[in-house]
């Protein structure tokens, strides 16, 4: 019986466990404390930045297009383990490995798993995720190692990467299913001969290289995506209203639109006022809500407006390493869009405005799932999304202030309701209420905030801090709350 999983079942030779199967909670917080500080530590360049790279020695690897796992040994036993809690336990892979670490007490690993293609082409994380539905395939799994997270009871995330690849590869230098990533060390000029040895002839991904400082560095070719424009988020500047970022979507098969995200970046000032105003004039109604990050409301429009945007990567998981999911709509121009269901679509890492497409349509053709497809494959990419009927929310409270100063009118508000929609669907909370702030004088004279909750009780308990908060003296509460 495993002491790090529970539920396990036969598999390939050994045990496998599905998510959830990992037992140890404070492993789990390691692996999660992992991922979150890598991924703000990663910093990104496109091949043609390379001569940014700082200068002294570098640690040049590949990147491999596989899933982000961790050799784990506990107690004696040995396991691979992700995330979400996957493990496997007792495969010739995991054996291996187990045979290396004869010498630790404990320890965890972090890696890439990777399966090898058929064809002889470079493994894709596809070729994971076949193999570990595939009992026959288990035998391309390989596991590359690339971090030292913990040692013999000490954490050396601490140490220098140095310290670290040297103790990589005295464990684990000359394995065959495991072992180190290909690494070299050299400076700039290294970098640049190995993105053209290894990157440019399709063999690998990508590099990931460390430097002395402590800097990671991703290197990978941009990914330029078309999209459509379905809403956009406001903010204030200079008292005028401007836009904050644009939603866009793909296309599906059906004809139904999938939200991809909001991108920001690439817009300067005179775009975002010239932007504003051409969308403005294009506003339709919709059955959907969705705040942006100012948490007011986005404005949606007719889906007619073709960009291209530039991203770093594209990632099918979140940081609980379960399938990043968006609404898919449907759209009529006399009722403007209506939700359908929520569907695996991966999130854009770092996406950038490049320009408009005035020469694309938002058709399948032009703008469709294809585009994500063919760089990273996800989850019901062939399915039809089927509308999901969900109760209709009800208001439980709502109340509204005035205050009269120097001749102008300043109100504060909030409504609150009940989703009535968080046992069907565990993504929607039980409450929300939407707090409001206007004053006239004010720089921004329109300010909001959201909040969820899981019970009366602590739906309560916002309210109650907002009004202690923001009702003084002098507010007088509205006896028509409509107003």
């Amino acid at each position: 019986m495993s002491a790090l999983c529970k539920t396990l079942t036969a598999w390939a030779g050994g045990e496998r466990g599905d998510v959830g199967a990992v037992d140890d909670a404070r492993l789990l917080a390691t692996l999660r404390r992992y991922k979150r500080t890598v991924a703000k530590r990663y910093r990104i360049l496109f091949p043609e930045q390379l001569s940014e790279l700082p200068p002294g020695r570098l640690f040049i690897s590949t990147k491999v297009d596989g899933e982000l796992w961790f050799l784990v040994k506990r107690a004696g036993e040995v396991a691979l383990c992700a995330v979400n809690g996957r493990a496997l336990i007792g495969q010739e892979l995991v054996a291996e490995a187990a045979s290396r670490l004869a010498g630790v007490s404990d320890g965890v690993f972090a890696g890439e798993l990777l399966a090898t293609s058929s064809g002889g082409d470079r493994p894709r994380v596809h070729d994971v995720s076949a193999a570990l539905r595939d009992e026959a395939r288990a035998d391309r799994l390989r596991f590359e190692v690339f971090d030292v997270v913990e040692l013999d009871g000490q954490d050396w995330q601490a140490r220098d990467y140095e310290a670290r690849w040297e103790r990589i590869e005295a464990l684990f230098g000359g394995g065959e299913r495991c072992a180190p990533v290909t690494t070299v060390e050299g400076e700039r000029d290294e970098a640049v001969r190995r993105w053209a040895e290894w990157v440019e002839t399709r063999r690998f991904e990508g590099l990931v290289i460390r430097a002395d400082q402590g800097a990671t560095i991703k290197v990978k070719p941009a990914i330029y995506i078309d999209a459509v424009v379905v809403a956009f988020g406001e903010r204030e500047e200079l008292g005028r209203r401007i836009v904050r970022e644009l939603n866009l979507a793909l296309r599906r098969d059906d004809g139904s639109l999938h939200l991809l995200g909001a991108v920001g970046s690439g817009l300067d000032e005179r775009m975002r006022r010239e932007w504003h105003g051409r969308l403005s004039a294009m506003v339709v109604d919709s059955g959907y809500r969705m705040a942006n990050r100012d948490r007011t409301l986005c404005r949606w429009v007719r889906p007619e407006i073709v960009v291209e945007v530039r991203v770093s990567d594209l990632l099918a998981t979140d940081s609980a390493d379960a399938a990043t999911r968006r609404m898919t709509l449907s759209y009529d121009q006399a009722r403007g869009y209506e939700p359908i269901a929520v569907m695996p679509l991966p999130s854009l890492i770092h996406p950038v405005f490049i320009r408009e497409r005035a020469d694309k349509e938002p058709t399948g053709a032009d703008v469709g799932l294809d585009q994500i497809w063919r760089y990273l494959e996800f989850e019901a990419r062939n399915d039809t999304p089927n509308r999901t009927v969900l109760p209709g929310s009800e208001v439980v409270d709502r109340k509204v202030w005035v205050k009269q100063s120097r001749g102008k009118r300043a109100v504060r508000k909030y409504v609150a309701w009940a989703t009535h929609k968080h046992e069907a669907d565990p993504r929607y909370p039980a409450f929300v209420v939407h707090f409001t702030d206007y004053s006239p004088g004010r720089k921004a004279p329109l300010q909001a905030d959201l909040r969820v909750a899981s019970t009366r009780e602590a739906l309560a308990a916002h309210v109650a801090a907002w009004t202690a908060r923001n009702i003084k003296r002098g507010w007088k509460q509205a006896e028509d709350e409509g107003e």
